[in-house]
């Protein structure tokens, strides 16, 4: 069945393909922009652990 249903289907047109391509490539993008941020407020929150522990004067943690 699945062999009838690839034959029957058009392929697409390079206009479909290109439109295709540039939505996956956008949503990837987007993706990794969203991990910059999730790493960018992780390294924020580990320094402000290390400031308030330098000012606490907790040099072992």
């Amino acid at each position: 069945m699945e062999v009838v249903k690839s034959l029957l289907k058009p392929k697409p047109t390079p206009q479909q393909l290109l439109r295709e391509w540039q939505r996956r490539l956008h949503n990837e993008g987007r993706n990794i922009e969203r991990q910059i941020r999730d790493v960018q407020k992780e390294d924020k929150k580990v320094e402000k652990a290390i400031r308030d522990a330098a000012k606490t004067g907790d040099a072992c943690s």
